[in-house]
């Protein structure tokens, strides 16, 4: 399988910490996120060329998956993994017959996102 993910492999130091998987074309979004999560603890990929990332097997690892709707009318299968759409109206989302995702509401203004993502954690890995 083509590798597809941002870097080649995880450091060492990183195969400790949960895997999050950033699906966002915005570059400067990306990259803030990226940074944002990079800080609160998490491994994160985030490929640049997001199509084809949820079948890669360097991908498919990741214990969540983040999705920018903005990149899309309704954000793609994850495979069941948890996931959460960063989304400017939640309700064209619900109208839209979206769920089973968790929905964090932007501007980001504050810590939600670190919030639901660890919540989100938590649940799916109880113990942990």
């Amino acid at each position: 399988m083509r590798r597809m993910c941002d870097r080649p492999d995880l450091s060492d130091g990183e195969t400790d910490r949960p895997m999050i998987l950033l699906l966002v074309e915005d570059e400067a979004l990306r990259d803030a996120l990226r940074f944002s999560l990079e800080t609160d603890g998490y491994a994160v990929r985030a490929p640049a060329d997001t199509d084809g990332c949820l079948a890669c097997s360097d991908c498919g690892a990741a214990a969540c998956v983040v999705i920018d709707d903005g990149d899309a009318s309704v954000p793609p299968p994850t495979a069941g993994r948890p996931t959460i759409v960063l989304t400017g109206d939640a309700q064209r989302l619900t109208r839209r017959g979206v769920t089973g995702v968790t929905l964090v509401e932007k501007p980001l203004l504050d810590d939600k996102l670190g919030r639901e993502l660890s919540a989100l954690l938590a649940r799916a890995a109880p113990g942990l």
